[in-house]
C-alpha cells in the first residue's frame, strides 16, 4: 500500500512539473544551425598541408575576387595554374564551391518556433538608453565588422524587450541568448565606422533573456 501511495505521489509530482520541463530551452551550438547531413567529411581533409593551403587559397580567391578584368587577370592566371595539381589530387573545385555555398545558405527548418539558448557575440542595431534592444548575434567577436561577414545561417537577428535589453558597454563580451527562434531570412543594414553594409540573415529570435556568457 505504501509503495502504491509513493508511486502515485511521484507520478503526480511529475505531471505537475511537466509544464516547467517543457519550458527548458534547447541549448544550441552554431553547427546546429546547419543541416546535419551537410556536415560530413571535409573533402580537403585527406590532402597534404601544402595541397590544402593551395585549395583554400583558390577557393577563398574565387569567392571574394571580382570577375575577370585587367586588374584581376594575373590572379586568375595563378588560379588556372593551380587547377591541374588540385584535379590530380582528386579535388573538383567547382563541386567544393557548390558544397560550401549549400552549407552556408541552408537552414534547419525544424528549429522554427523552438525555445533555444545559444552563446555568441552581439552587434547592436537598436539602442534604448543604455540597453541594446535589437542586435545581430554572431559566433565570433568582430564578425560583420570585417569583410566578408559570416554566412546567413551563422547570423541571428535578435529582438529583446526594452526592459530586457543588454548593457551596451559590454558589446565585446560573449553572451547567452534565450528565446524563441524563427527560421526567417532577412537583410539588415549594419552601420559601421566607414559606412554601412547590408547583412543577409538566416534566423531571428525573440529574446526573453540575454545574460553574460558562463560555461
Amino acid at each position: 500500500m505504501k509503495k502504491y501511495i509513493l508511486a502515485s505521489l511521484m507520478a503526480a509530482c511529475t505531471l505537475l512539473n511537466l509544464p516547467a520541463l517543457a519550458q527548458q530551452p534547447r541549448q544550441l551550438t552554431w553547427d546546429d544551425l546547419i543541416p546535419a547531413h551537410l556536415l560530413d567529411e571535409d573533402p580537403l581533409a585527406k590532402l597534404s598541408q601544402e595541397q590544402q593551403d593551395m585549395a583554400y587559397w583558390v577557393i577563398n580567391t574565387l569567392e571574394t575576387m571580382p570577375k575577370k578584368s585587367p586588374q584581376t587577370e594575373e590572379d586568375y592566371k595563378q588560379i588556372d595554374a593551380a587547377m591541374p595539381a588540385l584535379r590530380q589530387a582528386g579535388i573538383d573545385i567547382k563541386k567544393v564551391l557548390a558544397k560550401r555555398k549549400e552549407i552556408r545558405t541552408s537552414i534547419v527548418k525544424e528549429l522554427d518556433g523552438q525555445l533555444v539558448r545559444i552563446p555568441g557575440y552581439f552587434l547592436p542595431l537598436e539602442v534604448s538608453g543604455t540597453k541594446v534592444t535589437e542586435f545581430l548575434l554572431v559566433p565570433y567577436v568582430g564578425a560583420c565588422i570585417h569583410v566578408p561577414p559570416p554566412p546567413p545561417n551563422q547570423i541571428i537577428y535578435v529582438k529583446a524587450e526594452q526592459y530586457k535589453g543588454y548593457d551596451n558597454k559590454k558589446i565585446f563580451e560573449p553572451v547567452w541568448v534565450t528565446g524563441i527562434i524563427s527560421v526567417k531570412s532577412m537583410s539588415k543594414d549594419l552601420f559601421l565606422v566607414d559606412g554601412s553594409a547590408g547583412i543577409n540573415i538566416g534566423y531571428s529570435m525573440q529574446a526573453n533573456k540575454v545574460e553574460p556568457y558562463k560555461e
